[in-house]
């Protein structure tokens, strides 16, 4: 393998293991801030319950990790758990405003 072509592998490695721990950071910090809503926050804003969001940025906070711990690989199913994170953290976390403290 030619020199060049060892570098833009090894750039594509670290490129794809940087996105998939700042993916697995999104998806764990929409899992913590779910967990830390009482379920009358979600009941508020008309939305779905905290039981549907958990189920799903807890799902999405495991194949993140799983992403990470295979390398760096998101994949498909990768993508689709930073949006269901990304989805939370623009949608019903603004909506109900600042979390308070138990």
């Amino acid at each position: 393998m030619s020199a060049p072509m060892h570098v833009a592998l090894l750039f594509d490695h670290w490129l794809f293991r940087v996105l998939a721990i700042a993916a697995l950071v999104l998806e764990v910090w929409a899992l913590v801030d779910v967990v830390r809503r009482r379920p009358d926050d979600f009941a508020r804003i008309g939305g779905r319950d905290r039981s549907f969001w958990l189920i799903l940025t807890g799902v999405a906070a495991v194949v993140g990790l799983l992403g990470v711990l295979a390398g760096g690989g998101m994949g498909m199913f990768g993508l689709v758990a930073a949006c269901v994170a990304c989805v939370y953290l623009a949608g019903p976390r603004q909506d109900m405003g600042p979390a308070l403290r138990r």
